[in-house]
């Protein structure tokens, strides 16, 4: 357990003012984790190094991803920054998010995306440091730590944070596809219908274009990305989450799918090149187009994409766990790997307790 020694003003209870810096040493390590409450509180190149150098560094951990989060969704930012000398070696980002149907709030790594610790070097007390850290982080209304990870190499700190109080019990989970077999293999691995409505998709006439992360392009797809979401519950980030991204447009593959000369909608992708691969979290398909097999022909198209690109996985996003649900069978269809996401959650307050249980009562009798 490492031993703090707090410098600054910040309390449980407090909330810090833009910018400010939380220092919380180790005295036997020498190590230094800076509590920032705004990413822009770090030099984006040297963050941004962290994660490339990290194994389990993602395209979700970027500065350009956070500092979108930060400006457009209005999550109060909660970053941790691991020094050794000055040096940063280590970062766990962090955002405070409502928890649905309560009044209370969780610290989540990270939310909307994937996030976990990014540690270098001095792993084991870097680790430790933080998660004493974590309470810091937190007031009366924060009643829960979330750390939620897609990479399954953060599997590693399982035994560590169980041991720490972590729980690991939720369950979630992602479709997969494997695109380092070529693309042949990943045709014959789709079912038959699938296979089928490809086909009939490139019968019609169509053009997918890689498309410039301009204006008039951004609020092209948001408005078709946002009627797609709204028909089946889902929710609507803003236009202004999608224009903060431009930041990264490197990180950005966006397709418009024309159907007959009218623009039928399009894929938002991110570009995880830090572990390979391409996610397809934001897609803006309305039903009008489904009879021309719109979103299997775009599917398609970034699967072929990305293997020309050197991407080894496709992401689908979230999967859940309930097979009779559409979607679920929709991604399966494509033939990818159900994989779980990895989830831990810790309270920080006895009124995380009864939330929980009663989000378990909520689940099973709301399937």
């Amino acid at each position: 357990m490492a031993q703090q020694v707090t410098e600054g003003t910040h309390s449980n209870h407090s909330e810090p003012t833009a910018g400010t810096v939380q220092r919380l040493t180790d005295s036997q390590t020498g190590l230094t984790a800076n509590v920032i409450d705004t990413i822009q509180g770090m030099d984006r190149d040297r963050w941004n190094d962290v994660v490339e150098r990290s194994e389990q560094g993602t395209v979700f951990h970027r500065y350009e991803w956070l500092e979108a989060i930060e400006n457009a969704l209005d999550y109060p930012a909660r970053h941790l920054v691991v020094e050794k000398d000055t040096n940063p070696i280590g970062l766990f980002p962090n955002f405070v998010a409502d928890i649905p149907k309560t009044p209370f709030q969780r610290l989540t790594s990270i939310y909307p995306g994937f996030g976990g610790p990014l540690l270098t070097t001095d792993v084991s007390d870097s680790l430790s440091l933080i998660v004493d850290a974590i309470p810091e982080l937190c007031d009366n209304r924060t009643i829960v730590h979330e750390i939620r990870a897609c990479n399954t190499n953060f599997l590693r700190y399982n035994d560590f944070l169980e041991s720490e109080g972590y729980d690991s019990s939720r369950v979630g989970g992602r479709f997969v596809l494997n695109l380092a077999r070529g693309y042949d293999a990943v045709f014959d691995g789709m079912t038959s219908s699938k296979r089928r409505a490809i086909r009939r998709g490139r019968e019609t006439d169509h053009e997918i274009v890689e498309a410039e992360l301009s204006q008039t392009n951004l609020v092209r797809f948001h408005e078709k990305y946002k009627q797609h979401m709204e028909s089946v519950g889902g929710k609507v980030y803003p236009l202004e989450f999608f224009e903060e991204l431009s930041a990264m447009e490197d990180r950005i593959l966006l397709l418009q799918l024309y159907v007959e000369g009218e623009y039928a909608g399009g894929f938002f992708e991110l570009l995880n090149d830090e572990q390979d691969t391409v996610h397809g979290f934001f897609a803006g398909v309305p039903a009008e187009y489904f009879e021309y097999h719109a979103s299997e022909r775009l599917y398609d198209y970034v699967f072929q994409w990305a293997i020309e690109n050197g991407y080894d996985t496709y992401d689908f996003g979230g999967g859940g766990a309930d097979f009779e649900d559409g979607a679920f069978q929709f991604k399966e269809e494509f033939g990818g790997e159900l994989i779980p996401n990895i989830y831990w959650e810790r309270g920080t307050g006895p009124t995380w307790k009864v939330v929980e249980t009663g989000r378990s009562l909520y689940n099973r009798y709301n399937r």
